[in-house]
């Protein structure tokens, strides 16, 4: 499944450390700006089975801050829609994935985060939300990917990640509180 665009071969190893160096630039807590250029690579991903049903699983190496995919799905616009699967875009739209980032699951130790830039499309008129998978560490060839759903207390529900510092809910960490309130 390719992901982004395309840079000449030649031009790949420059492209790519503009890119590497974009989205490190992106993820450090003062900065500002977005990717400027998406450098196409293969996404290297399989959905597999896990304890709790599908998985995304890694079919090679990512190095910490390492772009592992774009997710793509249907954008949609509607306040009462919601389902197992969309992510909320905090424009008042969430996005309904495509396989195979649909079938991320959730840790309370996650080893990705998803984010979201506005970037221009190529004709220059258009910015267009487009939300990348981001590893938050090396990731090795067969490991599941995860993410932490961090979801509000009102939809908490018992997590069986089985991380060491599991929350014993699937929730936000501020939100915790609030579920075993609810709950007492």
């Amino acid at each position: 499944m390719d992901d982004f665009d395309p840079a000449p071969p030649s031009a790949a190893k420059s492209a790519r450390s503009r890119a590497r160096a974009a989205v490190e630039a992106s993820l450090s807590p003062d900065a500002a700006a977005a990717p400027r250029r998406i450098v196409r690579r293969k996404t290297r991903v399989r959905i597999g089975n896990t304890r709790v049903g599908k998985g995304v699983f890694a079919q090679k190496w990512y190095r910490a801050h390492d772009i592992v995919g774009e997710i793509k799905g249907a954008v949609v616009t509607d306040e009462d829609y919601s389902s197992e699967y969309c992510m909320d875009l905090e424009d008042g739209s969430c996005l309904e994935p495509d396989a195979p980032f649909r079938y991320l699951n959730h840790s309370c130790e996650p080893n990705c985060r998803f984010t979201w830039h506005d970037l221009r499309e190529q004709s220059g008129a258009d910015v267009r939300r487009r939300i990348f998978l981001y590893a938050l560490r090396a990731i090795r060839p067969e490991e599941e990917l995860t993410i932490d759903y961090g979801w509000p207390a009102s939809y908490a529900i018992p997590c069986r990640c089985g991380a060491a510092s599991c929350r014993g809910w699937i929730v936000a960490e501020d939100e915790l509180s609030a579920v075993a309130d609810r709950k007492a």
